[in-house]
């Protein structure tokens, strides 16, 4: 469902092309929008859901899985400024959570923690995801998945396989950090506020949407670095910065900031908050309801 809203979102962070340097980003959304559908037709703005359903479906259902493990244990354990002191093994589950209860310092920290771990595991099919959404790939350059891998590893080895995952674990660590504390935050005020159980569905959908909406506006401009590093060509960011110049996440930052100057670092950002938002209000409240109906 959410696919043409990401697709688009990598369309706008990507190197722009210099046609593209005069225009506003409403002007740059809507040449995208009109640029897929022209070429490929309205199914083109679902390319790339293949690779993203392999990275989405076992990486979501590993991130929860090892979440709700850290987030057990770190409870039972006791770990000092992570747990809730004095809670014991009936006491960790509360009516705000299906999972164990933890401090901010202990929700922020098995958040990242998480999201780090799973995103490393799968950053080569992140690039692939990219480079199926970027227009400076054709369609023939990755024909298929295991074509991409075989491509990704003949161009820059091993390391190639993990291509931009700095800025992703920038991004993916405060992310899933502040994203689980405004969560379980949210709920709680939100239960409050409307003198419901903090269970619900709209008060876990609404606590998802406020959470993942917040947590993206905080740490969008890794996102933006993460795309650029990887969807540009090596050639057009030494052309920028030197022809000896190594991919980092300093020659990104600084190739965006000479190319596209400081509005390079808020494309797509109402894209990237609309499908984050809708990803977080579905996920939770699927995993939140999910595991009321299943205990």
């Amino acid at each position: 469902m959410l696919q043409p809203m990401d697709f688009l979102k990598t369309r706008m962070q990507q190197e722009r092309l210099p046609s593209q340097s005069s225009l506003t980003a409403t002007q740059r959304l809507a040449r995208a929008f009109r640029t897929v559908v022209d070429t490929y037709g309205y199914q083109g703005l679902w390319r790339g859901t293949v690779p993203t359903i392999a990275r989405n479906v076992p990486g979501v259902a590993a991130y929860f899985y090892t979440l709700n493990e850290l987030r057990w244990l770190v409870a039972l354990w006791q770990v000092p400024m992570l747990s809730i002191p004095g809670a014991t093994n009936t006491a960790l589950l509360d009516t705000t959570s299906t999972m164990a209860r933890l401090s901010n310092a202990g929700n922020m920290i098995t958040g990242a923690v998480a999201r780090v771990s799973i995103g490393l595991l799968l950053n080569p099919i992140s690039i692939v995801k990219a480079r199926y959404e970027s227009s400076h790939f054709t369609k023939d350059a990755y024909p298929t998945l295991w074509a991409s891998f075989r491509s990704l590893y003949r161009d820059g080895g091993f390391r190639g396989l993990f291509r931009g995952f700095s800025a992703t674990a920038l991004r993916d660590a405060p992310y899933a950090g502040l994203y689980l504390v405004l969560y379980e935050q949210h709920k709680q005020w939100l239960g409050q506020l409307t003198h419901s159980d903090t269970g619900t569905w709209l008060v876990v959908s609404t606590s998802g949407l406020c959470a993942g909406t917040l947590a993206t506006l905080m740490t969008h401009p890794f996102d933006i670095l993460k795309t650029r590093m990887q969807t540009t060509p090596t050639r057009l960011f030494q052309g920028t910065v030197g022809p000896d110049a190594k991919l980092s996440l300093f020659t990104a930052a600084r190739h965006i900031l000479t190319v596209d100057g400081w509005r390079g670092f808020v494309d797509g950002l109402g894209l990237r908050c609309a499908r984050k938002a809708a990803s977080s209000m579905i996920g939770w409240s699927i995993f939140e309801l999910g595991n009321r109906w299943l205990l």
